[in-house]
């Protein structure tokens, strides 16, 4: 079921992960107050212990934010809604150390959004380390397959932006849409909603109507913002 209601503004970054705008958490609450929202979700991206990836926050900031955004939410109480979110990649070495399990079981945590930016290679290492062509090739593959079990792991509770997976692709084909099948059939199975990304649709290929088409009628939906700054922020019409 959708968590996100129409006077929400979901998918919010932070200055922790190193590529947003270095302002508060309060300077994005503020915006949203102005423009007349009645929740917003900070989904920053979610550390890994032994900070092994870069644009992340450092695993010892995960405490930091969680008690900051506790601390707005009871500030701002009375004029919007504070969720408390983290957006992060499904990798299967990680579920087994228990960190997925212990992100869940975190009640200041109220959403696990699967946001799968790279997945990891059977060989060893992560699919960012293939070489230009070979992860043109491949990326949508490794992708998909690592969101579905990201999916069907229970983890979580939307999944960010699908279609992304394909952005390397130039022409849609069939090998394309049965991934797309696979990968809505999943969260079908799984009652999970899809995130249409707002940020997807400023870059070439990133936003992917054909994706959306076989989703029509078959599943929910939710718009995100994957906001990295507060000019970013919007409500949804």
């Amino acid at each position: 079921m959708n968590m996100i209601k129409k006077t929400d503004i979901f998918h919010i970054h932070t200055y922790r992960c190193g590529h947003a705008e270095n302002v508060s958490d309060e300077a994005y609450i503020k915006k949203a107050i102005e423009l007349g929202a009645k929740g917003i979700w900070f989904t920053d991206h979610a550390p890994f212990p032994g900070d092994p990836f870069f644009c992340r926050m450092k695993y010892e900031e995960l405490n930091g934010y969680i008690e900051e955004l506790k601390r707005l939410k009871d500030l701002y109480a009375e004029k919007i809604t504070v969720h408390i979110g983290l957006e992060t990649e499904f990798f299967s070495s990680f579920d087994r150390l228990g960190y997925y399990k212990e992100l869940k079981a975190n009640p200041d945590i109220e959403l696990l959004l699967l946001g799968q930016h790279m997945a990891a290679l059977p060989e060893g290492g992560y699919s960012y380390d293939l070489a230009g062509d070979i992860l043109d090739e491949k990326e949508y593959l490794l992708l998909g397959e690592a969101l579905i079990e990201g999916i069907e792991s229970g983890y979580f509770d939307i999944a960010a932006h699908p279609d992304r997976i394909f952005r390397r692709r130039n022409e849609w084909d069939d090998n394309m849409a049965e991934m797309a099948e696979m990968i809505i059939r999943a969260a079908r199975n799984a009652g999970m909603t899809l995130e249409k990304n707002i940020s997807s649709m400023n870059y070439k290929n990133y936003f992917r109507k054909e994706f959306w088409d076989l989703t029509e009628n078959r599943i929910e939906t939710v718009y995100g913002l994957d906001a990295h700054a507060v000019k970013d922020l919007i409500i949804v019409p």
